[in-house]
């Protein structure tokens, strides 16, 4: 059976050796432990890239032979960004894993998962506001972040927990499970430390919830809080300035990078707030 590919570029310090491991564990988990409960996967290959790591346009313009890229670079972008898979301007699925950042392999596993259920990094599923059972708000659909704190291994290569379909549907119906290692995480809910994102439609907001300690505590954080900590404030501010700059004069012979809705998590959240309030505008004001 053929597969789709991703194609992997190493422009991190990680070996090429290193990287063939974690791609090879990857693949594992995505044939024998995702494909028979999603029924869909990709194939991780390593590529090599035409372009220099530091060359401006690789968002948009790297000719990969394959569906889709990730390119492992060794420090975010901006100071604060995560790793994270999106659309470039060729309307390409592609993502970054910074290899810097807590466990690099797991978030190699994390995104290759999310991107094989939604690579145009769209689709919502209505569900259940976290704090309010009567409330609907519209849930991104990412297999890995509700239980992305939660990990195992595969050839001693560690890799990410994932959700099943039946984690999108509301109440835990008998004889089912909603995530592959069975912690027990419900139907729309999240692990301690993980989180989940969703729009409320009666607010207009992207909001994201992130699991507190205690089995039942949480803790919901607005990406448009009325107190945003400095910190963010002036990441976001750097990253809105730099792609301005580089939309504004962009090198010779390369596209404008106007898909990018922004390199930090906050940036790209608050971007698709704004889409779906013009999508729902009329609808739930």
């Amino acid at each position: 059976m053929s597969l789709p590919d991703i194609a992997i570029i190493n422009f991190s310090g990680v070996s090429d050796r290193e990287t063939q491991r974690a791609i090879r564990a990857v693949n594992r988990q995505v044939i024998e432990d995702f494909m028979p409960i999603w029924g869909s996967g990709y194939v991780s290959k390593l590529h090599a890239s035409q372009f220099a790591p530091d060359h401006p346009d690789i968002l948009s313009e790297d000719p990969v032979p394959a569906e889709a890229v990730i390119y492992l670079v060794d420090e975010p972008h901006l100071a604060g960004a995560l790793g994270y898979h999106a659309m470039n301007n060729a309307e390409v699925p592609v993502g970054f894993v910074f290899t810097s950042l807590g466990d690099w392999t797991v978030t190699l596993s994390h995104e290759v998962l999310e991107l094989i259920v939604d690579p145009t990094v769209n689709i919502l599923v209505p569900g259940p506001h976290p704090n309010d059972p009567n409330a609907t708000v519209l849930h991104a659909y990412e297999v890995c972040d509700a239980v992305e704190r939660t990990v195992y291994d595969i050839d001693h290569i560690t890799v990410s927990n994932f959700v099943t379909p039946q984690y999108f549907r509301d109440g835990d119906a008998p004889g089912t499970r909603n995530d592959f290692l069975g912690v027990g995480v419900g139907s729309f809910g999240l692990t301690p430390g993980s989180h989940i994102a969703f729009f409320n439609l009666a607010t207009g907001t992207w909001d994201v919830e992130i699991g507190a300690a205690g089995k039942r505590s949480r803790r919901l954080e607005q990406w448009a809080p009325k107190s945003p900590r400095k910190a963010d404030d002036e990441a976001c501010a750097q990253s809105r300035s730099t792609l301005a700059a580089f939309n504004e004069s962009p090198p010779k012979g390369v596209k404008p990078l106007r898909d990018l809705g922004g390199v930090l998590r906050r940036d790209r959240y608050e971007a698709l707030a704004m889409r779906y309030r013009e999508m729902f505008t009329g609808k739930y004001e």
